[in-house]
């Protein structure tokens, strides 16, 4: 039976936790599982991971039920396939601004009835119990979850449009991206880009829609590690030469 840990703790009333990592380490991932976390973040749009990497990491996941959700690099029909083929459950795609971009989004990210995803890979196909695929397909349409990112003032005039599509019920925010598009680069803070936040906010909740960040909570590995070491240089008398 085919699981995605997330929505199994949403249905529970329960936040998910995991563990996020820009480079994948398969070590990292078996630790995720054998502490009973949730899932394990990637990133592959500001980080170089491919689907090979993505693949292995899915293979150990897999073994210990976590679940493993993706950042990729576009929203393009052969980038969303190629990650969830590998056997990521929840994808985030960048910078969503329409109602057009997303019809296609879902249309690639789940199979027939709900979308038109290209069917199918080995690693989809090794999910095969009972030989009967129209119920895998199902199975895996009702474990994946789709995650636009909105990170562009632009997305605003086109909101309301994008909020009536289905199969798109959790965002996610990208303030760094939202502040550029407003002129105020470097400024992720800056109340504009907080006011642009509470507007959207206000229009996801009124459709029941959520920030999927609602419903998760993780760490950063690389944060953890430059914490570590940022308070192992200060216990010598020494600092850090990093500055975020």
């Amino acid at each position: 039976m085919i699981t995605n840990k997330i929505l199994e703790r949403i249905r529970n009333g329960e936040k998910a936790l995991g563990i996020t990592m820009s480079q994948p380490s398969t070590e990292i991932v078996e630790l995720a599982g054998r502490m009973g976390l949730d899932f394990v973040g990637l990133d592959a749009q500001h980080s170089p991971v491919s689907p090979e990497m993505v693949q292995e990491v899915c293979r150990i996941a897999d073994g210990f039920g976590v679940t493993v959700t993706m950042r990729v690099p576009d929203g393009r029909e052969s980038t969303i396939l190629s990650y969830l083929d590998r056997g990521v459950r929840e994808i985030q795609i960048p910078n969503l601004q329409t109602r057009e971009e997303a019809e296609a989004l879902v249309k690639y990210a789940y199979f027939a009835p709900k979308g038109l995803r290209s069917a199918t890979s080995v690693r989809t196909a090794f999910n095969q119990k009972t030989g009967d695929y129209t119920q895998l397909y199902a199975e895996i349409n009702a474990n994946t979850v789709l995650v636009p990112q909105l990170e562009s003032i632009t997305v605003l005039e086109n909101l309301d449009d994008i909020l009536t599509v289905d199969g798109i019920d959790y965002f996610a925010r990208g303030p760094e991206d939202m502040a550029q598009s407003l002129g105020l680069t470097g400024q992720a803070t800056h109340p504009k880009v907080q006011e642009a936040y509470a507007r959207i906010d206000e229009k996801l909740h009124a459709a029941g829609k959520h920030w999927i960040t609602e419903f998760t909570e993780s760490v950063s590995v690389l944060f953890v590690v430059n914490e570590a070491a940022e308070a192992l240089l200060k216990k010598h008398g020494r600092e850090s030469q990093l500055r975020w």
